[in-house]
């Protein structure tokens, strides 16, 4: 029985150390080639898969210990399926759109009104000793959180200034990454500070910390996405990548995905007024907090604030939204010159001649 033990230990470790490192060695390789590829390795199944596959052999060669060895197994593979839906391949399949699709939605977000919040959070530390059964002591320290109060700030004006999202080339699947970019008019940093700071002085008083910080950030902004422009293999699923994720290898499939789809960054940018004196294509105007009559600060949800008065849109955004690189013009082709291939001068190689590509269509 132990003998048929070793042997499954053995051929299961072997897969698992193949699986994963064929994954990550075509990865890298793809990279080398093609630049516009996810970069990064999905370290946190790799370190998972590093852990699982260990206490999994262990289970196998110490028969004493195989018990506990493989529930410490079992707990990490649970904890790995868990983690499996914070990965960004997770978050792009639940995100997956059309062009037309994509266009709507990101037309959306342009019309969006950025959400501004300050949070005040007070707490205290408590300090805990306990006696452990060989007489020595051990401290353990919490934190408490007493109080917690979150406040909206209206905006007062927004201008959208997120670019064109160009799509060159033809791959069907495309990894699409929205980055949220706030940018704040006249005196609103101002404003803010001064307003941290009277958050911080009406609550100082609740307990011996007190921490009060502002976000601000576009509502119904997905940061994964896919755009698919056309009919991709059948093995690029959202049931598959769970499959792998059960069978122990994900490590493998990811790879193949992030080295056969291309990614692309579309920042979202927002430029924002909560400064009652600012006014478009005008100088800002730098007064002081007294001279500035404060927008309204109250402790509503951000519907409640924005159905009392929407902010306008202090300038278009006359921006395509997705939209593809045409070629450039060029009235006279006799007048470009393209330096000629030399092999024989100098060490060979000493200027390679320029080729210009245009490809018609689509990807990011």
């Amino acid at each position: 029985m132990q003998d048929y033990q070793f042997v499954i230990g053995v051929v299961i470790s072997i897969y698992f150390a193949l699986s994963a490192i064929c994954g990550i060695f075509w990865h890298v390789k793809q990279l080398s080639k093609y630049k516009d590829l996810y970069s990064a390795l999905p370290y946190p199944q790799i370190f998972f898969h590093i852990l699982i596959s260990v206490f999994f052999a262990l289970t196998c060669f110490y028969y004493e210990y195989q018990f506990i060895f493989l529930g410490v197994a079992i707990f990490l593979y649970l904890i790995k399926q868990c983690t499996m839906t914070r990965t960004n391949e997770h978050k792009a399949f639940k995100n997956l759109r059309s062009a037309t699709e994509t266009e709507f939605f990101l037309s959306e977000i342009r019309q969006k009104v950025p959400v501004a919040q300050f949070t005040c959070e007070c707490s205290h530390t408590d300090t805990d000793t306990t006696k452990n059964s060989d007489g020595s002591e051990s401290t353990t320290t919490n934190t408490v959180v007493t109080y917690t109060e979150t406040r909206y700030v209206q905006i007062l004006g927004v201008i959208d200034q997120t670019p064109a999202l160009y799509v060159v080339g033809s791959s069907p699947l495309i990894y699409l990454n929205l980055k949220e970019q706030i940018n704040w008019l006249g005196n609103s940093l101002a404003i803010i500070n001064h307003m941290c700071a009277v958050m911080y002085e009406q609550n100082k008083f609740r307990d011996y910390d007190c921490d009060v910080t502002f976000s601000a950030h576009v509502p119904g902004l997905t940061s994964q996405n896919y755009l698919k422009r056309g009919e991709y293999p059948s093995w690029i699923n959202q049931g598959l990548l769970w499959a792998s994720s059960l069978l122990q290898f994900d490590v493998l499939y990811i790879c193949l995905l992030r080295s056969r789809i291309p990614k692309t960054q579309l920042p979202v940018v927002k430029s924002c007024s909560i400064d009652p004196t600012f006014q478009i294509n005008q100088p800002p105007q730098r007064l002081t907090i007294d001279q500035i009559q404060l927008p309204s600060f109250e402790q509503m949800c951000p519907a409640e604030i924005n159905s009392i008065q929407l902010p306008p849109i202090l300038e278009e955004n006359t921006q395509p939204l997705l939209t593809d690189i045409k070629p450039p013009y060029f009235d006279n082709f006799d007048s470009i010159s393209v330096p000629k291939y030399d092999a024989y001068s100098g060490d060979g190689l000493v200027q390679a001649e320029q080729q210009y590509t245009v490809e018609h269509g689509a990807v990011i």
